[in-house]
């Protein structure tokens, strides 16, 4: 069920339905970077790779024995050459803090999504001075 229409039944049921929230709770993070990787034709190892992170590190951030950090998670949506919407949606799974554009750091990752630069002209921009 969309979350537009989980809202509507949430505001006009009589009742509030826990079993409805449980069968429309939030995707887990891991299944969702999986959708991605899949309709990118990316492997595990190859995002970790280009991650440049340790292979075991990598695999428990992947398979969701650790959890990944917001730069993380902005660095596997730089990867996968997400757009915003699927962008601000991975954070949200990851339940980290959506993309703030008066922010400055936010502000370069927006812009690097919004004008599609590779993973590795992004990290440059963003997190070189």
């Amino acid at each position: 069920m969309k979350t537009s229409q989980l809202e509507n039944r949430l505001g006009t049921d009589e009742e509030f339905d826990e079993e409805l929230i449980r069968e429309n709770g939030c995707p887990d993070l891991f299944e969702a970077i999986a959708g991605y990787m899949n309709k990118k034709g990316i492997s595990r190892a190859e995002l970790i790779k280009r991650m440049n992170i340790d292979r075991n590190y990598g695999y428990q951030l992947l398979n969701g024995t650790r959890n990944p950090t917001r730069n993380h998670i902005i660095q596997i949506g730089l990867l996968l050459g997400l757009d915003i919407d699927s962008f601000q949606k991975l954070l949200k799974t990851a339940r980290k803090k959506p993309l703030y554009v008066r922010d400055m750091f936010d502000a370069k990752v927006f812009y690097a999504v919004k004008h599609k630069m590779s993973f590795e002209k992004a990290a440059e921009f963003i997190w070189q001075e």
